[in-house]
Protein backbone atom coordinates (compact mmCIF):
# COMPACT_ATOMS: atom_id res chain seq x y z
CA UNK A 1 0.00 0.00 0.00
CA UNK A 2 1.47 3.36 -1.38
CA UNK A 3 2.10 5.74 0.98
CA UNK A 4 -0.44 8.28 -0.62
CA UNK A 5 -3.24 5.94 -0.07
CA UNK A 6 -2.38 5.83 2.91
CA UNK A 7 -3.24 9.12 3.79
CA UNK A 8 -6.41 8.77 1.69
CA UNK A 9 -7.67 6.05 3.80
CA UNK A 10 -6.74 7.94 7.25
CA UNK A 11 -8.06 11.11 5.62
CA UNK A 12 -11.75 9.44 4.79
CA UNK A 13 -11.34 7.50 8.21
CA UNK A 14 -11.65 10.84 9.87
CA UNK A 15 -14.02 12.47 7.51
CA UNK A 16 -16.33 9.42 8.59
CA UNK A 17 -16.06 9.78 12.04
CA UNK A 18 -16.94 13.71 11.82
CA UNK A 19 -19.90 12.50 9.64
CA UNK A 20 -21.08 10.52 12.63
CA UNK A 21 -20.12 12.81 15.22
CA UNK A 22 -22.76 15.06 12.92
CA UNK A 23 -25.52 12.01 13.35
CA UNK A 24 -25.72 12.16 16.81
CA UNK A 25 -26.41 15.46 16.79
CA UNK A 26 -29.16 15.17 14.65
CA UNK A 27 -30.55 12.32 16.23
CA UNK A 28 -30.60 14.12 19.82
CA UNK A 29 -31.97 16.79 17.85
CA UNK A 30 -34.87 15.26 16.85
CA UNK A 31 -35.27 13.73 20.45
CA UNK A 32 -35.42 17.35 21.75
CA UNK A 33 -37.75 18.37 19.18
CA UNK A 34 -39.76 15.84 19.05
CA UNK A 35 -44.11 16.35 20.88
CA UNK A 36 -44.65 15.30 23.67
CA UNK A 37 -41.79 13.25 25.31
CA UNK A 38 -40.78 9.86 27.01
CA UNK A 39 -42.97 10.23 29.59
CA UNK A 40 -46.36 11.56 27.68
CA UNK A 41 -48.06 8.33 28.51
CA UNK A 42 -48.34 9.69 31.90
CA UNK A 43 -50.68 12.30 30.55
CA UNK A 44 -53.35 8.87 30.61
CA UNK A 45 -53.30 8.50 34.28
CA UNK A 46 -55.37 10.40 35.95
CA UNK A 47 -54.05 9.82 39.26
CA UNK A 48 -50.59 11.62 38.12
CA UNK A 49 -49.53 13.84 39.62
CA UNK A 50 -47.10 16.63 39.39
CA UNK A 51 -44.64 15.52 41.84
CA UNK A 52 -44.41 12.06 40.45
CA UNK A 53 -43.68 13.55 36.82
CA UNK A 54 -40.69 15.82 38.63
CA UNK A 55 -39.99 12.95 40.62
CA UNK A 56 -39.39 10.48 37.37
CA UNK A 57 -38.16 13.64 35.21
CA UNK A 58 -35.57 13.92 37.99
CA UNK A 59 -35.05 9.99 37.96
CA UNK A 60 -34.07 9.91 34.51
CA UNK A 61 -32.14 12.96 34.32
CA UNK A 62 -34.61 14.80 32.00
CA UNK A 63 -34.75 17.70 34.38
CA UNK A 64 -31.08 18.68 33.03
CA UNK A 65 -30.25 21.33 30.61
CA UNK A 66 -29.87 19.94 27.45
CA UNK A 67 -26.15 19.96 26.47
CA UNK A 68 -25.81 18.10 29.51
CA UNK A 69 -28.07 15.83 28.55
CA UNK A 70 -26.59 15.36 24.95
CA UNK A 71 -22.81 14.83 26.75
CA UNK A 72 -24.14 12.23 28.76
CA UNK A 73 -26.22 10.43 26.11
CA UNK A 74 -22.66 10.81 24.19
CA UNK A 75 -19.64 10.01 26.55
CA UNK A 76 -21.63 8.97 29.64
CA UNK A 77 -22.58 10.50 33.00
CA UNK A 78 -20.33 8.26 35.75
CA UNK A 79 -17.52 10.49 35.07
CA UNK A 80 -19.31 13.89 35.83
CA UNK A 81 -18.73 13.14 39.67
CA UNK A 82 -14.95 13.71 38.97
CA UNK A 83 -15.84 17.45 37.94
CA UNK A 84 -16.41 20.37 39.86
CA UNK A 85 -20.49 20.34 41.63
CA UNK A 86 -19.98 17.73 38.58
CA UNK A 87 -22.67 15.00 40.86
CA UNK A 88 -25.49 17.80 40.59
CA UNK A 89 -25.45 17.03 36.16
CA UNK A 90 -25.82 13.17 37.10
CA UNK A 91 -29.37 11.73 36.68
CA UNK A 92 -30.88 10.44 39.95
CA UNK A 93 -30.61 7.01 39.33
CA UNK A 94 -26.87 7.65 38.52
CA UNK A 95 -26.55 9.58 41.73
CA UNK A 96 -28.06 6.99 43.55
CA UNK A 97 -26.22 4.00 42.99
CA UNK A 98 -23.07 4.16 40.52
CA UNK A 99 -23.66 0.94 38.63
CA UNK A 100 -26.67 2.66 37.14
CA UNK A 101 -24.83 5.17 35.51
CA UNK A 102 -24.75 5.51 31.40
CA UNK A 103 -21.62 4.81 29.74
CA UNK A 104 -22.47 6.85 26.69
CA UNK A 105 -22.89 5.95 23.20
CA UNK A 106 -19.13 6.07 22.48
CA UNK A 107 -18.61 2.92 24.73
CA UNK A 108 -22.07 1.03 23.35
CA UNK A 109 -24.67 2.21 25.73
CA UNK A 110 -27.62 3.58 24.38
CA UNK A 111 -29.73 3.45 27.48
CA UNK A 112 -32.54 1.20 28.85
CA UNK A 113 -35.94 0.88 26.54
CA UNK A 114 -38.94 2.63 28.10
CA UNK A 115 -41.14 0.18 26.02
CA UNK A 116 -39.23 -3.45 26.81
CA UNK A 117 -39.13 -2.66 30.70
CA UNK A 118 -35.69 -1.37 31.27
CA UNK A 119 -34.12 -3.99 28.65
CA UNK A 120 -30.63 -2.60 27.38
CA UNK A 121 -30.53 -0.58 23.67
CA UNK A 122 -27.90 -2.55 22.65
CA UNK A 123 -28.66 -6.04 23.18
CA UNK A 124 -32.25 -4.97 21.18
CA UNK A 125 -30.44 -3.95 18.64
CA UNK A 126 -27.70 -6.66 18.50
CA UNK A 127 -30.38 -9.21 18.92
CA UNK A 128 -32.36 -7.97 15.37
CA UNK A 129 -29.10 -6.88 13.54
CA UNK A 130 -28.88 -10.28 12.06
CA UNK A 131 -32.10 -10.71 10.67
CA UNK A 132 -32.01 -7.29 9.28
CA UNK A 133 -28.57 -8.03 7.46
CA UNK A 134 -29.99 -11.22 6.17
CA UNK A 135 -32.91 -9.68 4.35
CA UNK A 136 -30.32 -7.11 3.09
CA UNK A 137 -27.69 -9.32 1.97
CA UNK A 138 -29.75 -11.56 -0.06
CA UNK A 139 -31.68 -8.53 -1.85
CA UNK A 140 -28.45 -7.29 -2.88
CA UNK A 141 -27.09 -10.84 -4.20
CA UNK A 142 -30.35 -11.06 -6.13
CA UNK A 143 -30.16 -7.17 -7.46
CA UNK A 144 -26.67 -8.28 -8.80
CA UNK A 145 -27.52 -11.69 -10.12
CA UNK A 146 -30.79 -9.96 -11.57
CA UNK A 147 -29.26 -6.22 -12.81
CA UNK A 148 -26.18 -7.61 -14.01
CA UNK A 149 -26.99 -9.67 -17.29
CA UNK A 150 -30.38 -7.37 -17.95
CA UNK A 151 -28.27 -4.20 -18.04
CA UNK A 152 -25.45 -6.51 -20.38
CA UNK A 153 -28.20 -7.42 -22.76
CA UNK A 154 -29.90 -3.98 -22.93
CA UNK A 155 -26.71 -2.43 -23.81
CA UNK A 156 -25.62 -5.63 -26.28
CA UNK A 157 -29.13 -5.40 -27.97
CA UNK A 158 -29.71 -1.51 -27.49
CA UNK A 159 -32.94 -0.78 -29.64
CA UNK A 160 -34.13 -3.78 -29.98
CA UNK A 161 -36.65 -5.55 -28.95
CA UNK A 162 -34.50 -6.86 -25.95
CA UNK A 163 -33.35 -3.39 -24.71
CA UNK A 164 -37.13 -1.97 -25.33
CA UNK A 165 -39.06 -4.84 -22.67
CA UNK A 166 -35.81 -4.36 -19.70
CA UNK A 167 -36.43 -0.62 -20.54
CA UNK A 168 -39.98 -0.98 -20.21
CA UNK A 169 -39.82 -2.80 -17.66
CA UNK A 170 -38.17 -1.09 -15.16
CA UNK A 171 -39.54 2.13 -15.53
CA UNK A 172 -42.94 0.41 -14.89
CA UNK A 173 -41.61 -1.44 -11.37
CA UNK A 174 -40.19 1.94 -10.57
CA UNK A 175 -43.09 4.09 -10.72
CA UNK A 176 -44.91 1.88 -8.49
CA UNK A 177 -44.26 1.40 -4.31
CA UNK A 178 -42.05 -2.02 -3.50
CA UNK A 179 -43.70 -2.77 -0.15
CA UNK A 180 -47.22 -2.23 -1.77
CA UNK A 181 -45.98 -4.51 -4.39
CA UNK A 182 -44.70 -7.05 -1.99
CA UNK A 183 -48.22 -6.91 -0.14
CA UNK A 184 -50.08 -7.70 -3.31
CA UNK A 185 -47.78 -10.90 -3.67
CA UNK A 186 -48.10 -11.38 -0.11
CA UNK A 187 -51.99 -11.86 -0.43
CA UNK A 188 -51.94 -13.66 -3.40
CA UNK A 189 -49.36 -15.91 -2.86
CA UNK A 190 -49.56 -16.59 0.95
CA UNK A 191 -53.12 -16.05 1.31
CA UNK A 192 -55.20 -17.44 -1.90
CA UNK A 193 -52.62 -19.87 -3.32
CA UNK A 194 -50.72 -20.75 0.23
CA UNK A 195 -47.18 -20.69 -1.53
CA UNK A 196 -45.24 -19.16 0.54
CA UNK A 197 -45.68 -17.69 4.55
CA UNK A 198 -47.61 -14.86 5.54
CA UNK A 199 -45.17 -13.39 7.72
CA UNK A 200 -41.68 -14.20 9.94
CA UNK A 201 -38.50 -15.49 9.76
CA UNK A 202 -39.22 -18.88 10.24
CA UNK A 203 -41.93 -21.35 11.32
CA UNK A 204 -42.71 -21.74 15.45
CA UNK A 205 -41.05 -25.30 15.98
CA UNK A 206 -38.91 -25.42 13.04
CA UNK A 207 -36.48 -23.15 12.10
CA UNK A 208 -34.71 -25.54 9.50
CA UNK A 209 -32.47 -23.98 6.71
CA UNK A 210 -34.99 -25.08 4.15
CA UNK A 211 -38.07 -23.23 6.45
CA UNK A 212 -36.13 -20.16 6.73
CA UNK A 213 -35.17 -19.72 2.82
CA UNK A 214 -39.44 -20.31 2.62
CA UNK A 215 -39.72 -17.65 4.77
CA UNK A 216 -37.19 -15.58 3.31
CA UNK A 217 -37.54 -15.59 -0.52
CA UNK A 218 -40.39 -13.57 -1.59
CA UNK A 219 -38.91 -10.25 0.89
CA UNK A 220 -35.76 -10.78 -0.84
CA UNK A 221 -37.20 -10.41 -4.18
CA UNK A 222 -39.45 -7.42 -3.27
CA UNK A 223 -36.20 -6.26 -1.69
CA UNK A 224 -33.86 -6.59 -4.49
CA UNK A 225 -36.41 -4.65 -7.51
CA UNK A 226 -35.13 -1.48 -6.33
CA UNK A 227 -31.78 -2.40 -6.55
CA UNK A 228 -31.84 -4.47 -10.18
CA UNK A 229 -33.87 -1.78 -11.79
CA UNK A 230 -30.34 0.73 -10.62
CA UNK A 231 -27.55 -1.93 -11.49
CA UNK A 232 -29.36 -2.64 -14.97
CA UNK A 233 -29.68 0.60 -15.93
CA UNK A 234 -26.06 2.28 -14.67
CA UNK A 235 -24.56 -1.23 -16.23
CA UNK A 236 -26.23 -0.41 -19.33
CA UNK A 237 -25.08 2.90 -19.71
CA UNK A 238 -21.87 2.35 -18.66
CA UNK A 239 -21.12 -1.18 -21.26
CA UNK A 240 -22.55 0.95 -24.17
CA UNK A 241 -19.92 4.46 -23.17
CA UNK A 242 -17.44 1.28 -23.05
CA UNK A 243 -18.26 -0.30 -26.34
CA UNK A 244 -17.68 3.25 -28.24
CA UNK A 245 -14.22 3.28 -26.91
CA UNK A 246 -11.34 3.35 -29.26
CA UNK A 247 -9.57 0.49 -27.79
CA UNK A 248 -12.67 -1.87 -27.91
CA UNK A 249 -12.95 -0.74 -32.09
CA UNK A 250 -8.77 -1.95 -32.09
CA UNK A 251 -9.83 -5.51 -30.37
CA UNK A 252 -12.52 -6.05 -32.56
CA UNK A 253 -10.46 -4.81 -36.04
CA UNK A 254 -7.65 -7.60 -34.81
CA UNK A 255 -10.43 -10.38 -34.93
CA UNK A 256 -10.29 -10.90 -31.41
CA UNK A 257 -13.98 -13.16 -30.87
CA UNK A 258 -16.77 -11.23 -29.51
CA UNK A 259 -16.96 -13.28 -26.57
CA UNK A 260 -13.32 -12.10 -25.34
CA UNK A 261 -14.02 -8.42 -26.09
CA UNK A 262 -17.24 -8.31 -24.02
CA UNK A 263 -15.47 -10.17 -21.22
CA UNK A 264 -11.59 -9.02 -21.14
CA UNK A 265 -12.09 -5.09 -22.14
CA UNK A 266 -15.76 -4.00 -21.90
CA UNK A 267 -16.71 -5.46 -18.50
CA UNK A 268 -13.24 -5.01 -16.90
CA UNK A 269 -13.79 -1.37 -17.16
CA UNK A 270 -17.54 -1.20 -17.14
CA UNK A 271 -17.74 -2.71 -14.22
CA UNK A 272 -15.75 -0.16 -12.04
CA UNK A 273 -18.77 2.29 -11.27
CA UNK A 274 -20.83 -0.68 -10.81
CA UNK A 275 -18.79 -1.23 -7.63
CA UNK A 276 -19.53 1.74 -5.85
CA UNK A 277 -22.79 1.51 -6.74
CA UNK A 278 -22.94 -1.49 -4.66
CA UNK A 279 -22.83 0.68 -1.75
CA UNK A 280 -25.89 2.83 -2.17
CA UNK A 281 -28.02 -0.18 -3.62
CA UNK A 282 -26.92 -1.79 -0.34
CA UNK A 283 -28.27 1.05 1.61
CA UNK A 284 -31.11 1.16 -0.09
CA UNK A 285 -31.84 -2.20 0.91
CA UNK A 286 -30.88 -1.15 4.81
CA UNK A 287 -32.83 1.77 4.69
CA UNK A 288 -36.01 0.12 3.05
CA UNK A 289 -35.87 -2.55 5.60
CA UNK A 290 -38.77 -0.73 7.91
CA UNK A 291 -41.18 -1.23 5.14
CA UNK A 292 -40.56 -4.52 4.15
CA UNK A 293 -40.16 -5.58 7.39
CA UNK A 294 -43.24 -4.40 8.69
CA UNK A 295 -45.02 -5.77 6.00
CA UNK A 296 -43.74 -9.20 5.89
CA UNK A 297 -43.25 -9.26 9.81
CA UNK A 298 -39.86 -9.69 9.65
CA UNK A 299 -38.14 -9.79 13.08
CA UNK A 300 -35.08 -7.16 12.01
CA UNK A 301 -34.47 -3.45 13.00
CA UNK A 302 -36.97 -1.81 10.54
CA UNK A 303 -39.50 -3.65 12.58
CA UNK A 304 -38.23 -2.73 16.07
CA UNK A 305 -38.02 1.05 14.52
CA UNK A 306 -41.79 1.15 13.78
CA UNK A 307 -42.06 0.04 17.47
CA UNK A 308 -40.26 2.48 18.89
CA UNK A 309 -42.03 5.11 17.48
CA UNK A 310 -45.65 3.78 17.89
CA UNK A 311 -44.56 3.64 21.97
CA UNK A 312 -42.69 6.45 21.61
CA UNK A 313 -39.61 5.15 22.98
CA UNK A 314 -36.71 7.47 22.33
CA UNK A 315 -33.67 5.47 23.60
CA UNK A 316 -34.10 2.81 21.31
CA UNK A 317 -35.06 5.25 17.80
CA UNK A 318 -31.81 7.55 18.97
CA UNK A 319 -30.02 4.08 18.85
CA UNK A 320 -31.21 2.76 15.42
CA UNK A 321 -30.76 6.17 14.06
CA UNK A 322 -27.30 6.03 14.85
CA UNK A 323 -26.24 2.32 14.44
CA UNK A 324 -28.08 2.67 11.12
CA UNK A 325 -25.75 5.88 10.42
CA UNK A 326 -22.57 4.27 11.40
CA UNK A 327 -23.27 1.39 9.05
CA UNK A 328 -24.23 3.49 5.86
CA UNK A 329 -20.90 5.43 6.50
CA UNK A 330 -18.85 2.64 7.21
CA UNK A 331 -20.40 1.05 4.19
CA UNK A 332 -19.59 3.97 1.56
CA UNK A 333 -15.97 4.26 3.48
CA UNK A 334 -15.21 1.11 2.45
CA UNK A 335 -16.37 1.23 -1.25
CA UNK A 336 -13.97 4.31 -1.71
CA UNK A 337 -11.31 2.47 -0.33
CA UNK A 338 -11.55 -0.84 -2.46
CA UNK A 339 -12.43 2.24 -5.44
CA UNK A 340 -8.69 3.38 -4.31
CA UNK A 341 -7.45 0.22 -4.74
CA UNK A 342 -9.12 -1.32 -7.72
CA UNK A 343 -8.91 1.67 -10.17
CA UNK A 344 -5.66 3.20 -10.93
CA UNK A 345 -7.07 6.73 -12.31
CA UNK A 346 -7.65 7.17 -8.35
CA UNK A 347 -3.95 6.12 -7.33
CA UNK A 348 -2.52 8.59 -10.34
CA UNK A 349 -4.48 11.08 -8.25
CA UNK A 350 -3.66 10.41 -5.08
CA UNK A 351 -0.09 10.46 -5.88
Amino acid sequence: MSPALTRYIIRRGLQSFFLIWIATLIAFTIYQLAPGGPLQFLDDDPQRSEADLNRLKHLYGLDRSVLVQYLAWLTGEDWFANLPEGQAWQSGRCANDVTKCGRGIVRLDFGRSFHFKGESVIDLIVERMPATFILATSSLIISVLGGVPLGILAALYRGRWPDHSIRVTTVLLSTVPEWWVGLILLIILGGFLGLVPLGGMQTVGDGSLLDRLHHLILPAIIGAIGGWIGISRILRFEVLEVLNQDYVRTARAKGLYERTVLFRHTLRNALMPFITGLSGIFLLALSGSVLFETVFAWPGMGRLFIVAINSRDYPVMMGLFVIGAVLGVLGVLMVDILYSIVDPRVKYELK
